[in-house]
């Protein structure tokens, strides 16, 4: 039997270990899911390179089909520059298909369009020309740009139960107002961009038919510019994102997300589309 003394000595002892690994009497706390969602920004941001591939799609409720679903991959250099690079661009697929035989070229290599980006003071600006096939709709799929713009945001991060031994699930819900803010932002730069690719195809016209075409085109963008925001200003936008973050690395390791959004078209019928997209991280250094 121990008797006073050594009981005390060993306490002593077990207090000296404690103190060693987390303080005396006590234990290193737990990460609350917005000190973990921080520290993979932190990771993220430190990193010279790495790399990433994803997809995308677009789903609606009266279907079980994705449309215009395409993948991406795409990589940092130099800390600042991104390059993304589609491989299956407008294919129409269902949920689980294969590659599309009108996603590919008679080569067999998969088509696909590709933007650069360089990160100046804290945002992203696209390094191809502006009026580049898809470039506004490629800087929306931006993982590290996504991050960025999550953080600036109202949002309710949890962790999601089921994590593994060596990852941490965070489920991040942005605001509804913030959430459609941003909605309306990219679907602006993304009709910018469809204006500006369709006029520089318009000033390689010659002749009297230039100046014509180029006002047909500039009005049907407008009608499609107007119908947009009508659309979108009495629209519900509701964005979940999961984050998949490596324990030991704090790194992020998986960003997936599905942006839906409740509106009422023309005909006074309701309809939701979502776009959702999942990205792996492949390799940091």
């Amino acid at each position: 039997m121990l008797n006073r003394q050594s009981t005390f000595s060993l306490s002593l002892t077990l207090c000296l270990v404690l103190a060693v690994v987390s303080g005396c009497g006590m234990l290193q706390h737990d990460r609350t899911p917005e000190e973990i969602f921080s520290l993979a920004l932190s990771g993220i941001a430190g990193k010279e390179t790495l790399t990433f591939e994803g997809q995308a799609g677009l789903r609606r409720e009266n279907s079980g089909m994705f449309e215009n679903q395409f993948k991406f991959e795409g990589k940092l250099e130099d800390h600042d520059r991104l390059t993304l690079q589609t491989r299956l661009p407008g294919a129409v697929t269902a949920a689980d298909s294969g590659i599309s035989l009108n996603a590919v070229k008679n080569n067999g290599q998969p088509s696909g369009f590709s933007a650069s980006f360089q990160r100046k003071k804290g945002q992203w600006n696209a390094l191809t020309a502006q009026h580049e096939p898809l470039r506004g709709s490629l800087s929306r799929f931006n993982p590290i740009a996504q991050l960025e713009k999550i953080d600036s945001m109202k949002k309710t991060i949890q962790s999601e139960y089921g994590s593994g031994r060596q990852t941490r699930i965070l489920r991040i819900e942005l605001a509804p107002e913030d959430a459609k803010t941003w909605a309306t932002d990219q679907l602006t730069d993304e009709m910018n961009s469809i204006r500006a690719e369709y006029m520089h195809k318009a000033s390689q016209v010659k002749g009297a038919s230039k100046q014509k075409l180029e006002q047909e085109l500039q009005k049907v963008w407008q009608q499609g510019e107007d119908t947009m925001q009508k659309l979108i200003q009495k629209a519900e936008v509701h964005t979940v994102y999961h984050l998949t973050v490596d324990r030991k690395t704090s790194l992020p390791m998986r960003l997936s997300s599905e942006s839906q959004v409740k509106y009422t078209d023309n005909s006074s019928r309701s309809n939701v589309e979502a776009l959702v997209t999942d990205v792996n991280f492949k390799s940091y250094q």
